[in-house]
């Protein structure tokens, strides 16, 4: 029960990195048919798991459209987790994307009840070293289980070029903490993602509050871009 909740806490800090982002952003994949594999470490850089995602359905314009992507969660020997791939959609209306979380978490766990409050991450186009952003809150709640992640310090911190396979991709680096009560446990981490041009996250680290490395994710694989 623990493990679930934590997988689902960690799910939901990460969609709603991109939540609000505009659809003209670079920083986010609406091309339909790209697929993006990632590998998830712990902190000796061992691969625990791998995630393939894949954007499925585009529809409309650059400013008002639907895209539906399809998530796989697979052991680190590339076996499905699930056994059917969780869909997830974003709406954007006049350049503003919009994602409801029942869409992922519903086929996860039924019953299960999404709230945030605060300021909902929002990853502008002219992003630059030095911006700071809202906090936000997000309160997951199954079967009368609570959990809660506060996501405070939201900050671009850097500009940097990622290799993924021989491809150069130019990142913003946007550093947050995060500070989560699952059944009475409480962890404060910092969350460091890069942002790729047209990609998305290429790469998540979780640090504890000394600095040091905990887990990690990192694009290995694209395409179809």
């Amino acid at each position: 029960m623990k493990t679930n909740i934590r997988f689902l806490v960690m799910i939901a800090v990460s969609l709603l990195t991109v939540l609000g982002m505009s659809a003209q952003e670079p920083f986010f994949l609406h091309k339909e048919g790209v697929k993006l594999t990632y590998a998830d470490k712990d902190k000796k850089g061992k691969i625990n798991s791998y995630t393939e995602t894949t954007a499925t359905k585009v529809t409309g314009d650059a400013d008002n459209c639907t895209v539906t992507y399809s998530m796989m969660v697979m052991d680190k020997k590339k076996n499905p987790v699930f056994k059917q791939p969780m869909t997830q959609t974003f709406e954007v209306k006049n350049g503003t994307v919009t994602y409801d979380p029942k869409s992922l978490v519903g086929q996860i766990m039924e019953g299960m009840q999404v709230t945030v409050t605060g300021t909902p991450f929002q990853l502008p186009t002219n992003v630059k070293v030095g911006d700071t952003f809202g906090d936000y809150t997000i309160t997951l709640n199954m079967a009368g289980i609570k959990s809660n992640t506060e996501v405070t310090g939201v900050k671009a911190v850097a500009e940097e070029t990622l290799d993924v396979n021989g491809t150069s991709i130019d990142c913003v680096v946007i550093e947050n903490t995060t500070v989560s009560k699952i059944i009475g446990i409480k962890q404060t981490a910092i969350q460091k993602i890069w942002y790729g041009h047209g990609i998305g996250p290429v790469k998540t680290n979780m640090y504890n509050k000394k600095g040091k490395l905990m887990t990690s994710q990192e694009l290995i694989s694209i395409e179809g871009l």
